[in-house]
């Protein structure tokens, strides 16, 4: 059974990522034995934080709620690409319409998700900006972004939002209500060292949530995916697993090896992708009756994880719990990892 809840869907990093192989082959520097470490990451029961984890360094870097923002705009240094928050649920629907006024309700919208993956080709925002040759077209069409939830279920609203320009390192932006009220143009320059800026319909502003991009690793996050029934439909799930930083590491998957007895030979030639959700939330299962509330999730001990930095050190890594072992609360992942 799939360890996750379908939400209706009607409620709602950077990141050009491709599936990939590192070179083979790599030479590993000489470093100390190293010891398996644990670390429990605290998201608590609602899932609410979003935590970035530093595999090198063994830090939890930073945590914010994950609903403190909505929408990601790359800055690197030639990105254009603008993501959902997917940590909230969040859909968005492009109109043919580019004023505001010509769209005055959500008839007819076809509700699309970023995929979990990163792909590119599978972005909402996917053609906000376009090329034909060396012309650059900005369509400056109207979509409808629906906000998604809050950690208790509650609908955040619905925007309306026209991405008019990338000028430099600055994306030029205006929304506004569903009526046309509270209407805001915004300038949104990239931030150098970080793989997005991000920006709040709340509170109108941009900020920062992300480290810088070499200092982590993992983001421990709820995000949604879609996933299919037996029957072939498919439906948007919000998940709570782990995303991967895209730009500094790629991870290969294995159930086979013995996580205690893997050496790096073991791990060097294997095929390695950055898709963001390589790692993602089936590390544990559902068990037992989710319809009569008797259920809980349980860690797969056979699924080991082995991630490759892009300075040639290699990682293995496994779940082992899901829970507070104090308190007993879900929410709490906690994880074993080993530097090769």
């Amino acid at each position: 059974m799939k360890n996750c809840f379908l939400l209706p869907a009607f409620i709602f990093v950077f990141l050009l990522s491709a599936t990939s192989c590192f070179k083979e082959d790599i030479k590993i520097a000489p470093h100390p034995l190293d010891t398996t470490k644990v670390e429990m990451i605290a998201m608590t029961q609602y899932y609410v934080n979003q935590v970035y984890f530093n595999l090198m360094t063994g830090e939890q870097v930073s945590q914010n709620l994950k609903t403190d923002c909505d929408l990601l705009f790359s800055s690197v240094d030639t990105g254009f690409i603008i993501k959902l928050n997917t940590a909230a649920f969040m859909m968005a629907s492009a109109t043919t319409n580019t004023r505001f006024e010509e769209v005055t309700d959500t008839i007819g919208l076809k509700w699309q998700f970023d995929a979990s993956s990163g792909n590119v080709d599978s972005l909402v925002f996917m053609n906000w900006m376009r090329f034909n040759g060396s012309d650059t077209i900005f369509p400056a069409q109207v979509y409808v972004i629906n906000r998604g939830i809050n950690a208790t279920g509650n609908p955040l609203g619905l925007r309306k939002v026209i991405f008019s320009r990338l000028l430099g390192d600055k994306y030029l932006f205006s929304y506004c209500n569903m009526d046309n009220s509270d209407l805001h143009e915004v300038v949104i320059e990239k931030d150098p060292g970080h793989n997005t800026i991000q920006y709040s319909f709340a509170t109108h502003q941009s900020l920062q949530l992300e480290p810088l991009t070499n200092n982590w690793d993992l983001l421990f996050t709820q995000y949604t995916t879609m996933l299919t029934t037996d029957e072939g439909d498919n439906y948007p799930y919000l998940l709570t697993g782990v995303l991967i930083n895209a730009s500094d590491v790629a991870v290969s998957f294995d159930s086979t090896m013995v996580f205690d007895d893997v050496t790096v030979d073991d791990v060097l030639n294997l095929v390695y992708t950055r898709n963001l959700d390589v790692i993602g939330y089936d590390w544990k299962e559902l068990v037992g009756d989710i319809n009569g509330g008797d259920f809980y999730y349980k860690c797969n001990p056979k699924f080991n994880y082995f991630i490759q930095t892009r300075t040639g050190v290699f990682y293995k890594l496994r779940f082992t719990s899901f829970y507070d072992p104090v308190t007993g609360e879900k929410g709490y992942p906690t994880f074993q990892y080993r530097r090769l």
